[in-house]
């Protein structure tokens, strides 16, 4: 069987492929488990072909993984030879073998052996979820799961989860662990909230003058030894996220417009889409400019970390 697997959403990614594999009674370090890499320099589609034709070793089926095939996509492709070999080995796959393309690739469509695989293959398309589907995701999983969690408790679950199912499964083993009803208070010391999330409301605190928020949440993150030097980084990201988006805005592009063009999740950009109300491009890069200062100062030692960023916000803020 063939199979193209593809999408940015990794979890589901992975969890297919596990699945696949473990049908054929492998694992991912069995002799009859092949990784190939296809954007590799010395990726060969004749080589895969050859694994696929050659009879498993311990097992009835062997699983062979092109990951990355981004000779499907618009940028690279196989040669003649190679398609018309390809070809030949859909059309009359090898009944001992998987053959899987797998990986986070966006397909040529007019592409005649990308319209031959998806002609000739199970195909899966996992992209990342809408903030919507992840919280419906997230209260099915919960609910499947039996866990009890109070109304509060599951708005506040859902405030410290990033739209990342990775990280969401991590966090429910912890939940099915604990066992016991939850209400807020149990989530808040549960469920760690991520450090983007928390730049994202310093981010919103700066840009709307909340200097009681920005510095309250700054003594927060303090308390759980966040370095300064990472957060001006990580605060400096956000800006040039949206400086970017104002831009491209004021050029007229639409949401899904700037998702295509940054190559960044279409969350992100939609927080950004709400943080830049009020804050004008020439703000924006006024605070660059002072987080690179910031930054300068702190690793040429001129300014204690704590006090500097302090200072930082109380001004930026204000």
């Amino acid at each position: 069987m063939n199979y193209l697997i593809l999408g940015s959403e990794s979890f589901l990614l992975r969890k297919e492929l596990k699945k696949i594999i473990a049908q054929n009674g492998n694992d991912s370090n069995s002799m009859d488990t092949i990784f190939y890499d296809g954007q590799s320099s010395d990726f060969s589609i004749h080589t895969v072909l050859e694994d696929c034709n050659t009879p498993p070793f311990f097992n009835e089926k062997k699983t062979v993984i092109v990951n990355n095939p981004t000779f499907l996509s618009a940028q690279k492709s196989l040669s003649d030879n190679e398609i018309a070999s390809l070809e030949k080995y859909l059309k009359n796959a090898a009944y001992d073998a998987d053959l899987i393309f797998y990986g986070d690739v966006t397909v040529d469509k007019r592409k005649k052996i990308v319209k031959l695989i998806q002609s000739n293959a199970r195909c899966y398309q996992f992209d990342r979820l809408s903030p919507q589907d992840f919280k419906t995701y997230v209260l099915k999983n919960i609910k499947e799961n039996h866990i009890e969690l109070t109304s509060d408790g599951k708005e506040e679950l859902l405030s410290r989860l990033p739209s990342d199912l990775e990280n969401f499964h991590s966090e429910l083993e912890k939940m099915i662990l604990y066992g016991k009803p939850m209400n807020k208070n149990d989530v808040m010391h549960l469920i760690s909230r991520p450090l983007d999330e928390d730049v994202f409301h310093l981010v919103n605190d700066v840009v709307s003058r909340n200097i009681k928020g920005a510095l309250h949440l700054w003594n927060d993150l303090f308390v759980l030894n966040k370095d300064p030097i990472y957060l001006v980084a990580l605060l400096a990201s956000q800006f040039r996220l949206l400086y970017q988006v104002k831009t491209y805005l004021d050029m007229g592009q639409s949401e899904k417009d700037i998702v295509k063009e940054l190559k960044v999740h279409p969350y992100r950009v939609t927080k950004a889409i709400e943080s830049l109300r009020g804050l004008s491009k020439d703000r924006c890069l006024d605070i660059l400019n002072a987080l690179a200062e910031l930054d300068q100062s702190f690793k040429m030692g001129l300014l204690d970390k704590k006090v500097g960023f302090e200072l930082f916000l109380i001004r930026t803020a204000r």
